[in-house]
């Protein structure tokens, strides 16, 4: 971890990131091993001023895959109720498929070198500031980090002042908890591989796939902020300030990410405008491969947890199966669009499947 530091500070001084549930194994008409996966696809749709369009089912959507049509079976709409303005019972959609939980997870990738602790401490208090004034009363939001493996500081909560403490303890390098909530709340603790997470996730990219995999079983959107200066692991190659090849652990990590609908939205700690390419490549791609956003220039972080809560204000979440040779594995892409010409979708580009 040091000597990857090492080569974000060189670069720095030279220029002054579809769900799929796991799948079932069947036989088809000839015999043949399949494997039907259940897949979620999280979609955003709006009218061309860009208001949320509510009230819309399975009837309303198409999904394909190679140009074929796949039967939706679902779609769920997540809302925090800031775009509903009416009684449920007078609402134009389904009060009972509507969901008001969102799932936030603050993550601190935090380097080994003190150089920008400051930025880190202006990330805090944005966040600070995010939990007291942005989430709502049926938002959820865990923080966790990485700096010599992967720490969770709060599991999924509301309580604005256990938040606070757990943001306290991220960016003091603290230790972190292994203690999941009681009951039967969505939690990252209780779900989480630990011998993994103490033991295999060395790098940020390793990480990021256990934590993905742990908040798998919830069925939502999960949007991860993640504050990180660059990611480089040591297999990767520089040149000219351009990583030329990507890390090993970068395309499990997206298939979780992916696998657990968990979209990724980096905020870069570096402050300098025109830095070396290197500092944005993996995070430009963790936002572009898990349909989240890139914020590449940030005085302060509040802008972009800010444009993070307005983005997912609600959302659909369509289901739909489909059928895969067993023991292969690829990246199916895939199509969402709505009937309604006069409305814009804006959905994952697909899934990858198999191991």
């Amino acid at each position: 971890m040091k000597r990857i530091f090492t080569i974000l500070l060189a670069l720095l001084a030279g220029t002054a990131a579809m769900a799929q549930q796991q799948p079932q194994p069947q036989s088809g008409p000839f015999g043949e091993k399949i494997e039907v996966n259940v897949v979620l696809l999280d979609a955003v749709v709006t009218d061309s001023t860009g208001r949320q369009i509510l009230g819309l089912g399975p009837d309303d959507f198409t999904v394909t895959e190679n140009g074929v049509a796949q039967k939706i079976q679902s779609v769920d709409y997540f809302t925090n109720r800031r775009n509903v303005s009416t009684p449920e019972a007078q609402a134009p959609f389904k009060a009972e498929r509507t969901r008001e939980e969102r799932y936030f997870i603050l993550f601190f990738d935090k380097p080994q070198e003190a150089v920008l602790l400051n930025r880190i401490v202006h990330a805090r208090g944005a966040a600070v500031a995010f939990v007291n004034n942005e989430i709502k009363p049926n938002d959820y939001v865990a923080v966790a980090g990485h700096d010599v493996r992967l720490k969770v500081y709060t599991d999924f909560t509301n309580d604005k002042k256990k938040l606070v403490r757990a943001l306290d303890d991220a960016i003091a390098f603290g230790r972190g908890t292994m203690d999941a909530p009681a009951g039967n709340a969505p939690s990252i603790l209780r779900t989480v591989n630990r011998d993994r997470m103490m033991s295999h996730t060395g790098s940020t990219y390793e990480a990021l796939e256990v934590l993905a995999d742990a908040v798998r079983p919830i069925k939502a959107r999960k949007d991860l902020i993640l504050f990180s200066a660059g990611i480089l692991t040591p297999d990767q190659t520089v040149q000219k300030g351009v990583a030329i090849n990507k890390s090993r652990f970068y395309d499990r990590a997206v298939y979780a990410l992916n696998s657990a609908d968990v979209s990724v939205y980096p905020a870069n700690l570096v402050d300098i405008p025109n830095i070396s390419p290197a500092f944005h490549q993996a995070l430009e791609e963790l936002a572009a491969d898990t349909n989240g956003r890139y914020f590449r220039f940030n005085p302060t972080f509040t802008g972009a947890l800010h444009n993070v809560e307005e983005m997912t204000n609600g959302y659909y979440l369509i289901s739909y199966t489909t059928e895969k040779p067993r023991g292969s594995s690829g990246f199916q892409k895939v199509q969402v669009q709505v009937k309604n010409p006069e409305f814009k979708v804006r959905a994952r580009e697909g899934y990858s499947y198999g191991s």
